[in-house]
């Protein structure tokens, strides 16, 4: 679904289904307070895109949208690549909001190929080649002085997280990484242990693999 949608748009439909959070989207009571207005505007604009019907009732397409949420809203697991927010939907379909860059948002579903294919194509630091090095370890400690001049000249990175929630426990733990090639060589950042790594290229995919639960045979990526 190439739609836009506001954060707003987004938890008004949500909250049909009696949901008042969608994982990394703004807080509902930041948004009122930012714009108190931004529900009602919000209500106008579904009507408009013809996602809701004047008197407050959904159309077939906002059906398919609120199915959509649904499937996102009660993932126990979420993968965020950069502005990529993934959740894990029904019969092995994964359900994606795009945070896009005028702050909105792209609701979309894919099957486990699709997204795969997505990602490989759309990140060059997944695709690289491996180096024959990388075949004798997987990642490796390095100082941190070694990454810092990286980012003090605000060069490019990768962001990605792995959430992951047990409702019953009301618990979350999360993996969390930075990514980047420094000179030839694939390192990264692991944000809760706060430790800079070289990594190999296989580490990364299978890193991206696991997350995601693509499904791969072990061999392919020792």
């Amino acid at each position: 679904m190439t739609a836009l949608y506001t954060a707003e748009e987004l938890l008004l439909l949500a909250s049909a289904f009696k949901c008042q959070m969608l994982f990394g989207l703004p807080d509902r009571q930041l948004l009122v307070m930012k714009n108190p207005q931004g529900f009602e505007q919000a209500k106008q604009s579904l009507i408009d895109k013809e996602i809701m019907t004047v008197d407050g009732n959904l159309t077939t397409d906002g059906g398919m949208v609120i199915q959509l949420l649904e499937q996102y809203a009660i993932s126990n697991r979420y993968i965020r690549l950069d502005n990529l927010m993934t959740g894990f939907g029904k019969n092995g379909h994964l359900i994606t909001i795009k945070w896009c860059e005028d702050g909105k948002f792209q609701l979309y579903m894919h099957e486990d190929i699709a997204l795969l294919k997505r990602i490989m194509e759309g990140y060059p630091l997944f695709n690289r080649e491996p180096k024959p090095e990388d075949t004798t370890y997987l990642k490796k400690i390095i100082k941190q002085n070694e990454v810092e001049e990286y980012f003090e000249q605000e060069k490019p990175t990768v962001q990605l997280e792995c959430f992951k929630i047990n409702y019953e426990e009301k618990t979350t733990s999360a993996e969390q990484w930075i990514l980047f090639e420094n000179n030839g060589k694939l390192q990264g950042i692991d944000i809760n242990q706060e430790t800079a790594y070289q990594l190999s290229q296989y580490f990364l995919v299978k890193k991206i693999y696991d997350f995601y639960r693509f499904p791969y045979k072990e061999a392919d990526l020792r």
